[in-house]
C-alpha cells in the first residue's frame, strides 16, 4: 500500500513538474513567438494598406493629368484609383472623411453621380462642417436627374428647426460649451448674491444648454432611425411591392442620385421613402445606405 502511495506521489511530483515546464514554455517562448507574430502581422497589414493608399493617390493624380486632353484615359485611372480606396474601406475598414471624400471626387470625375453623391454623405458623417465637401454635394445633387422636391411638411420642420439645421455642428458645440459653463458661473455666483436678473439669467443659459445639446445628440444619431442611402443603379423601376410583378410606382424610372430613407428590406428589395414622402420599393443592388459599419 505505501508503494502504490509512494507511486502516485511521484506520479503527482512529475505531473506538476511538467506543467510548470508548459507554462514555462508558454510565457518564455510561446507567448513572445505569439506577440511577435501578431505585430508583424499588423505591420505587414498597415504596409498593405498604405501601399494602396499611394496607388490611389497617383491614380488621381494621373486622373487629373489626363481629364482635360483624354478624358477615356482619365477615367480608367479614376476606376483604378477607386479600386484602391475602396479596398481601404472594405478590407481595412478605415473610416474617415478624407478617405470618402476622395472616393466621391472619384466617381464624381468617372461620371458616376450616385456614387458619388454615396460617398459624399458617408463624408459628411465625419467632417459634417467642411465647406467644400457641402459644395461638391451640391454640385453632384444638380447634376442628377431626378428633382424630387422636399415635402411641405419636412421643409416646416426645417424651419421650425432651423437653428439644428442650419448651423455648422463645430459652433453648436462651441456654443453648448459657452452656455453651459456660464450658466454654472452664475449658478455658483447666485449663492452668494440673490438677484432675480442673474437667476433669469441662469433659465435663459439652461434653455440655450438644452437646444444644442439635444441637437448635437440627434445629429450625433441622426442614423439610428431611417437609414439614408443613394440609388447607385442608373436607372431604376421603383414598384409597389417587393417583386417584378408589382406594378410600378411611377411612370417614369428613378435615377442615381436620387436619395431616401430606408423604411425595411425584404429579400434584397428596399422598401424606400423619398423626400416627398413618397414611398416605393426598389431591387437588389439599387440602392446602397449611407452609414457603414
Amino acid at each position: 500500500m505505501n508503494r502504490i502511495n509512494q507511486f502516485k506521489s511521484v506520479i503527482a511530483m512529475v505531473c506538476h513538474g511538467i506543467k510548470e515546464v508548459v507554462l514555462v514554455l508558454i510565457f518564455v517562448v510561446v507567448f513572445p513567438l505569439a506577440l511577435a507574430f501578431s505585430v508583424d502581422v499588423k505591420a505587414q497589414e498597415r504596409n498593405s494598406l498604405e501601399a494602396h493608399l499611394g496607388e490611389a493617390e497617383q491614380a488621381f493624380r494621373k486622373a487629373l493629368e489626363l481629364d482635360r486632353t483624354d478624358t477615356e484615359s482619365a477615367r480608367e485611372y479614376y476606376r483604378k484609383a477607386i479600386l484602391h480606396y475602396e479596398y481601404l474601406v472594405n478590407e481595412g475598414k478605415v473610416r474617415n472623411g478624407k478617405l470618402f471624400y476622395n472616393i466621391g471626387n472619384a466617381y464624381f470625375r468617372s461620371g458616376d453621380i450616385g456614387r458619388a453623391i454615396l460617398n459624399y454623405k458617408r463624408a459628411l458623417i465625419y467632417i459634417p462642417d467642411d465647406e467644400n465637401l457641402k459644395q461638391n454635394l451640391e454640385y453632384a445633387r444638380s447634376r442628377r436627374k431626378d428633382r424630387i422636391e422636399v415635402s411641405q411638411s419636412k421643409k416646416v420642420y426645417r424651419t421650425l428647426f432651423f437653428l439644428h439645421y442650419d448651423i455648422p455642428s463645430r459652433v453648436k458645440l462651441y456654443l453648448f460649451l459657452i452656455s453651459f459653463s456660464l450658466m454654472w458661473v452664475l449658478a455658483t455666483v447666485k449663492i452668494f448674491l440673490s438677484s432675480g436678473q442673474i437667476k433669469l439669467a441662469i433659465i435663459i443659459l439652461a434653455i440655450i444648454s438644452a437646444i444644442f445639446c439635444t441637437s448635437l445628440v440627434v445629429e450625433d444619431l441622426g442614423f439610428a432611425g431611417k437609414p439614408q442611402g443613394v440609388i447607385v443603379a442608373e436607372e431604376v423601376v421603383a414598384r409597389k411591392g417587393d417583386a417584378e410583378t408589382y406594378q410600378r410606382a411611377f411612370k417614369e424610372p428613378l435615377h442615381a442620385g436620387t436619395e431616401f430613407f430606408l423604411l425595411e428590406t425584404r429579400g434584397g428589395w428596399m422598401h424606400i421613402e423619398l423626400d416627398n414622402g413618397v414611398d416605393c420599393w426598389i431591387p437588389p443592388g439599387a440602392g446602397e445606405i449611407v452609414p457603414l459599419g
